[in-house]
């Protein structure tokens, strides 16, 4: 038994190390002359065994039914940064996400999307994405659309190494659960984000908008809408689907 508790512990502290060690590293601005001048090999990040990374898969789910959250993100980070598993479509990683989503509050799923941001710029996660986008559609799965969209306004704020991450499916995602929700104002407002990066919205998601609009009794709006979408994707249809939005935008706050 106590054989037992320190190969945990041991595993736990290791795990912990390269995790420190790498978001130690991502603060560090400064080039090492030696490697720049002397053109030596950088030092290598370091990477976790195909056993531990198996641990980690399997603990992640136990941490978070026994409310060990902050371990569970930990463990998470590391195995993201130093090891291809868990991936974003594993079990162990979608239950955390959805564990995170249960909380009242948004301190540890900041804490997550802290962690993730930390990824040095020299070594970017391509599977970072899907993260952000299970996470956004957890919280509004749970009935938290106001959550999703702080979720959303924290991965877009200014110098935030996030923002270009959020690719059309979270867009999507966020904009037709701001409008089934009845959050129409916050709707049109990440929809606005979205033609501003040149990214056409699907056809479905016009159903999804003219309908809140509709709810809300919106009806001339709703329907200069639907008449301007088929043009969207035309020249100069962008821009029109912008203007038209900055409008709806100004006259619902003012």
């Amino acid at each position: 038994m106590k054989t037992l508790k320190l190969q945990q512990f041991q595993f736990l502290f290791r795990v912990s190390t390269s995790l420190q060690y790498i978001l130690s590293s991502s603060f560090s601005t400064v080039p090492n002359l030696s490697d720049t001048c002397l053109n030596t090999k950088p030092k290598k990040f370091p990477t976790l065994t195909q056993e531990e990374a198996c641990k980690i898969n399997l603990l992640i789910p136990r941490l978070c039914l026994s409310n060990h959250i902050t371990t569970a993100i930990q463990l998470a980070t590391a195995a993201l940064l130093t090891n291809p598993s868990p991936t974003p479509k594993s079990p162990s990683l979608s239950f955390l996400v959805h564990s995170l989503a249960l909380h009242h509050d948004l301190k540890l799923s900041i804490s997550l999307l802290t962690l993730l941001s930390r990824i040095p710029q020299a070594h970017p996660h391509p599977r970072l994405s899907p993260i952000f986008t299970m996470l956004i559609a957890s919280h509004l799965k749970q009935g938290r659309p106001k959550d999703a969209f702080k979720v959303y306004n924290w991965m877009q704020r200014p110098g935030s190494p996030c923002n270009c991450m959020v690719n059309k499916a979270v867009y999507g995602i966020l904009v037709g659960g701001l409008c089934a929700s009845g959050l129409v104002l916050e709707g049109l407002r990440v929809l606005r984000d979205m033609l501003r990066v040149n990214l056409l919205p699907e056809e479905g998601l016009r159903t999804k908008v003219v309908r809140s609009l509709l709810r809300e009794a919106r009806i001339k709006e709703a329907k200069a809408f639907e008449k301007l979408w088929p043009c969207i994707g035309c020249v100069g249809g962008l821009h029109k689907g912008l203007d038209l939005l900055d409008q709806y935008i100004g006259n619902w706050t003012k």
